[in-house]
Formats: C-alpha cells, structure tokens, sequence
C-alpha cells in the first residue's frame, strides 16, 4: 500500500510486490500488475506475521544486490 504518492491515483494501488527493478516496484492487485516507481513515494508493507514496516522508496533505489553492499 503507499502511504505518500505524487500520483494520487496510485494511493489506492494495494497487493503483493512480484518484482522489482532499479527503479520500480511490480504490485500485483486483484484487477492486474501496476508498475510503480520507487521515487518520492513511502510504501506501507504488511509482513506474513501481520507486522507492518513503513519504508522511504527513495531508499530502495537502485538494484537490491547494490543496496546490500551500501549497507
């Protein structure tokens, strides 16, 4: 679920992420797959033990294997 968008017809955009890219997140809904830049938004994530994680898009950016390195 994103919590903060530029694009307000992406604050309704609710599902599972099913890929990612550099930039984007792939959301699968019950309607179809939106691709979703990372930029400038705050994603709300729901974990499978029902906990909630809160993250910063702007701190996804870049390819995953490269965010493990930065950290």
């Amino acid at each position: 679920m994103l919590l903060l968008t530029p694009n307000l017809r992406e604050m309704s955009i609710e599902g599972q992420v099913i890929y990612e890219t550099k930039n984007t997140l792939i959301i699968r809904t019950k309607e179809h797959d939106s691709m979703i830049s990372k930029e400038k938004r705050i994603f709300l994530f729901r974990l499978p033990d029902d906990r909630e994680v809160t993250i910063i898009g702007d701190k996804l950016i870049g390819r995953p294997e490269e965010r493990v390195k930065r950290a």
